[in-house]
């Protein structure tokens, strides 16, 4: 079996629903023959877009994959042939051997050197798979990729491994997530950060300014006095939580102010007298106090 890997504790996410082109879904948890052995599970790394994984999407994939030999069924035998008893293990795949010490006779069990642990010994194999009873073939999936997945995740899709040998149960094939990013967007966990530079004449007197949200281009309301690195909320703009697309996280938008580097004159001689009026209306506000206070 492939090392699967540490991928930070993830466990899988689900068992995928696919179908296989040109024939029906393979059945992984069909029942397995006494002393029939599964087969490998197989890894693929799959890269999806930043939005692909917010919202999920069914994906067309391609594997190569062992597969049960069509013509033989598994068996590894000519047509007309079969299987015999492996005569070495007498069919149970294991052999017993004694070895001499000076504390006494160890006995020993292996595997039989005859029939590779089968208990079976093909004396006419199949001409197509080489008495393997299983060929390498190229297949393609859909995958389905539910909503809110991340990096690092995993899904299975049953039955898309390797067929066990000599008509043996096929494994799993397990899929490794890797999101690509956003250059505007940031997900923290099921919220979306990012951020938008006003003008300070904006963050003073308030606008409506268009920001890119998951949904798209959306026009928010920026309030009169917005002060620099004010977070705004945009409430289940988020990603979907996993299991229940429904439920979605927030888009937090941090403000970022611009100040200008020079102004012009006529610009220069309002700025000013908008001093003017400040100084005034706190000096008011000092007296009016003053009196009241």
């Amino acid at each position: 079996m492939p090392d699967m890997g540490d991928m930070g504790g993830f466990a899988d996410l689900f068992e995928t629903f696919f179908t296989g082109f040109g024939g029906s879904a393979a059945a992984g948890g069909a029942g397995r023959r006494t002393g029939q052995r599964r087969g490998d599970d197989l890894r693929l790394d799959l890269n999806i877009s930043f939005r692909q994984a917010v919202f999920g999407e069914e994906r067309e994939v391609q594997i190569r994959h062992a597969e049960t030999c069509s013509t033989c069924h598994g068996s590894g035998a000519r047509a007309g042939s079969g299987p015999t008893t492996c005569r070495t293990c007498g069919g149970t795949g294991k052999v017993q051997r004694a070895t001499r010490t000076p504390f006494g006779t160890i006995a020993q069990v292996t595997t039989c050197p005859s029939c590779n642990g089968s208990g079976q010994i093909i004396a006419e194999p199949c001409s197509d798979c080489g008495g393997e009873g299983r060929r390498q073939v190229r297949k393609k999936l859909r995958i389905n990729i539910p909503a809110g997945v991340d990096s690092g995740q995993r899904l299975r899709v049953s039955g898309e491994g390797n067929a066990g040998p000599r008509g043996g149960p096929p494994g799993d094939l397990y899929v490794y997530l890797d999101v690509e990013r956003d250059p505007q967007l940031q997900r923290d966990g099921v919220d979306i950060l990012s951020e938008v530079t006003v003008s300070y004449l904006q963050a003073i007197l308030g606008d409506s300014i268009p920001v890119d949200t998951l949904d798209g281009r959306e026009q928010v309301t920026l309030p009169a006095g917005t002060q620099p690195g004010t977070v705004l909320s945009l409430r289940n703009k988020g990603v979907p939580r996993l299991g229940n697309p429904v439920a979605r996280g927030d888009h937090r938008l941090v403000v970022k102010v611009c100040l200008p580097n020079r102004v012009s004159h006529e610009e220069r001689t309002l700025l000013e007298q908008l001093v003017e009026v400040s100084a005034k209306s706190a000096k008011g506000k000092s007296v009016f106090g003053s009196i009241f206070g």
